[in-house]
């Protein structure tokens, strides 16, 4: 993954000034996905410095209760060629484990809303103990603003369950509405 080449840098409305009303954690532009181009392929990019070690990010972004915490429960055969469910709000996705390297490589697609979502988790460590995680969005449209806003959302709700606090059970709130803004200004 060492080809990408920079297609599109993201909101351009954003820095450490920007943040949602009612959320306290700043819009940092270093979060902020990007759309890049990987083996001639548009790819949606996140990469996310965490004060966590790859075994906890990874617990975090594999375990039921975990993901269901920060995004929506989802539960999977630990292995390539497995079965990936999902659970949102009642409604149940499935889709297929394509990699599975614990704890550096994850890699799953499902049908959803829009068609097929196909989503790539990679986790390096950092040497101060942290973990890099890079988030890859392939499809559907990865040009899409509302899914940068809504993985960035996610993301930022990760990192929360992270560092010991439980994410609001919602579906959206002023953070989520502020990113939307972000990315759609970005595109225009």
């Amino acid at each position: 993954m060492d080809d990408a080449t920079p297609v599109d840098t993201g909101p351009e409305a954003s820095g450490p000034e920007a943040s949602a009303p009612g959320h306290s954690r700043p819009i940092d532009p270093a979060d902020e996905g990007r759309v890049i181009e990987l083996d001639g392929v548009a790819v949606l990019r996140f990469e996310r410095s965490l004060a966590a070690s790859p075994e906890q990010v990874w617990a975090a972004v594999t375990e039921a209760d975990a993901t269901d915490a920060w995004a929506f429960r989802m539960t999977l055969e630990r292995r390539p060629g497995g079965t990936v469910e999902f659970d949102v709000d009642g409604e149940t996705s499935s889709g297929d484990v394509l990699a599975y390297d614990e704890p550096r490589v994850l890699e799953y697609a499902w049908g959803g809303p829009g068609g097929r979502w196909h989503v790539c988790l990679m986790i390096d460590e950092e040497g101060d103990g942290g973990s890099l995680l890079t988030f890859d969005h392939l499809a559907p449209d990865p040009r899409d603003p509302d899914f940068a806003a809504g993985w960035h959302w996610h993301l930022d709700r990760l990192e929360q369950w992270l560092a010991g606090e439980r994410p609001a059970q919602v579906f959206s709130d002023a953070h989520f509405d502020e990113l939307q803004r972000l990315y759609s200004l970005a595109e225009g």
